[in-house]
């Protein structure tokens, strides 16, 4: 009897994970997506930990882990490919929505042959520079991370010139966040915001 004949590993699944021109590995569609699909779990293997779990922030520093359900820290595990491949791009074609085990969905018509892109929303204190990054996109913003500084923070609402300037970068940055859909990045950076003004507040009392 001839042996059964071994199968490519993802020869029949929606996406094939190769090297990338934007960055190391990505994630490129085997067929077309409409805005809705699913294109890929986030990560098939995976281990939960407890959000503010001294491991869960350390598990932070990979910058591939995704907060679920406010409550548990998803960790991919990388040794099996999945969404957490997918590349940053100021004008990306797909995004993570975490809830439950996590995945990426299509937010505009992804062709055969395209890469999965999705925005990584990265929000920083005091590195405006942490994450340079040259996409593919016309549009591209030169940095993945908007960075808050501590003057951000002081003066945020103040009648200023500082403040003046940050409100007006915010509403700039709001205004392409919406431009691309990802307007939940919003919630982090006033998140971030509230944390970085009680952090100064404690360091004055």
């Amino acid at each position: 009897m001839p042996k059964a004949r071994s199968q490519p590993r993802f020869s029949l699944a929606p996406v094939l994970f190769k090297d990338s021109a934007i960055e190391g590995r990505g994630v490129f569609a085997r067929r077309r997506f409409e805005p809705g699909d699913v294109v890929v779990p986030y990560a098939p293997a995976q281990r939960r930990l407890e959000l503010g779990s001294a491991e869960a922030d350390a598990a932070a520093e990979t910058k591939l882990t995704l907060v679920s359900e406010s409550a548990w820290v998803i960790v991919p595990d990388t040794s099996v490919p999945g969404g957490w491949l997918c590349n940053h791009s100021c004008r990306p074609n797909a995004a993570i929505y975490s809830d439950g085990e996590g995945q990426i969905r299509c937010l505009r018509p992804i062709h055969p042959g395209e890469e999965v892109t999705i925005f990584y929303g990265w929000v920083t204190f005091n590195d405006p520079e942490r994450d340079p990054w040259r996409c593919a996109s016309p549009r591209c913003r030169g940095y993945i991370n908007f960075d808050l500084t501590d003057d951000d923070a002081r003066h945020c609402e103040d009648d200023t010139a500082l403040g003046h300037a940050f409100r007006a970068r915010f509403q700039d940055y709001a205004d392409y966040l919406v431009d691309i859909q990802q307007e939940q990045v919003l919630d982090v950076i006033a998140s971030r915001l509230g944390q970085l003004r009680a952090q100064l507040a404690a360091s004055r009392a």
